[in-house]
């Protein structure tokens, strides 16, 4: 954990570099703004649909029938529709991060890495074992897994507690997938990109997890696209530079 709370730090370090207040905002806001055009123009088709499959799963029938036994309401239609709702209200940030995230992939990612290794890594070679097709690819593929298994897993945030577990689990897997390919990409040769990925795979998604559960944080969520840029960048860029060092 020393190197991911390292890694952590020099991010925190690097959000007042020059122009990087620009990476900061940037992704987020767009994000936002995106997320809240789709959200008012799809929500009452989303609310209508999420209330129909909530009230014609098994736990919602159940409920119904013991409240009708019991002699309560007989119809709990309007609670399905509250429970959408809450549901589409509790996806709007994890969707929002998912564009922030692809955003700074595909636009920031290459402003970020000029200012970080112009600054702390200035020697570092370049052995080009990525492309930006590959990183495109890599991202696109990472966002549909991300996006199937959030809507896949969205029936069990009718638990207590799947609300934050789920999302917070998915962004750490996308955070270590998008940026692990996207800072190596220029740096590292294909082997040592695998080979880093494979010993320091525990760190990667225990990184991703810190950050995922600093987006609940109020406000936070405007910092953690940057944080989690600088902090893959820092973090692997230090690994590769180390398994140089000793000739792996």
């Amino acid at each position: 954990m020393t190197k991911t709370f390292g890694a952590l730090k020099n991010s925190f370090t690097a959000l007042f570099y020059p122009r990087m207040w620009l990476v900061i905002l940037a992704p987020p806001m767009l994000a936002i703004i995106l997320m809240l055009a789709i959200f008012v123009y799809f929500w009452s088709a989303w609310t209508t649909g999420l209330s129909g499959f909530i009230e014609t799963s098994w736990i919602f029938n159940m409920t119904q029938k013991l409240v009708t036994a019991s002699g309560g309401a007989e119809n709990l239609a309007p609670v399905a529709l509250w429970l959408a709702v809450i549901l589409l209200a509790l996806a709007f940030l994890p969707l929002a991060f998912l564009f922030a995230i692809l955003i700074m992939s595909i636009f920031v990612m290459p402003l970020v890495l000029e200012v970080v290794v112009r600054k702390d890594f200035p020697t570092l070679e370049k052995k080009k074992g990525g492309s930006i097709a590959g990183s495109l690819w890599n991202t696109m593929i990472s966002s549909g897994l991300f996006a199937f298994f959030f809507f896949l897993t969205l029936p069990l945030w009718l638990i207590p507690g799947c609300q934050i577990i789920i999302p917070v689990f998915l962004t750490a897997w996308l955070n270590k997938r998008v940026f692990v390919y996207d800072v190596l990409q220029d740096f590292a040769s294909k082997e040592e990109r695998k080979l880093i990925e494979a010993q320091e795979r525990k760190n990667l998604y225990g990184m991703g997890l810190i950050l995922g559960i600093f987006a609940y944080i109020p406000l936070a969520f405007l910092l953690i696209p940057a944080l989690s840029a600088l902090s893959y960048t820092y973090y692997c860029l230090t690994e590769l530079k180390r398994l140089r060092s000793i000739g792996y």
